[in-house]
């Protein structure tokens, strides 16, 4: 059983998934090509991280890249008038609750995964935002 403070979603409220969705924003480390980058996070570091992901009931883990290419399609499209973040990838965790983060957040395995950072992020620049989702649409549906 989950202590109360750390149950996901706000009180009183309908739409959300009652989950805890941790989205980081990573920048590619100085110097790295766009294809070494994709690489090293998916084949290196992301696999690591899996298993320690599942110990701790994760519900999903995901990249999102936003490199050359993809910057250059969406200014593309919206003419240039796109304003994008400096991020070159976005790094979304889904976990049942707060406990089950904090528990991999202090896993000494996950904790180790931070070493690892240096190969292929600059780490001074990672930011997070943490919260629940209210979902509206889900596999093409209007939800509620």
């Amino acid at each position: 059983m989950v202590p109360k403070a750390f149950e996901a979603g706000y009180p009183k409220t309908l739409g959300f998934r009652k989950v805890v969705k941790a989205t980081i924003y990573v920048k590619k480390k100085e110097g790295m090509s766009d294809e070494d980058f994709i690489d090293y996070y998916n084949t290196k570091h992301a696999q690591r991280a899996a298993p320690i992901l599942q110990r701790h009931g994760i519900i999903s883990y995901s990249l999102t890249y936003h490199l050359e290419r993809d910057r250059k399609m969406i200014q593309d499209i919206m003419h240039g008038k796109a304003q994008l973040m400096d991020y070159d990838a976005i790094c979304t965790f889904v976990f049942p609750d707060y406990l089950a983060l904090a528990k991999f957040l202090y896993d000494k395995d996950g904790a180790a995964l931070s070493s690892d950072h240096d190969n292929f992020m600059d780490d001074k620049l990672m930011k997070m935002m943490v919260g629940d989702e209210y979902l509206l649409i889900e596999d093409g549906n209007k939800v509620g």
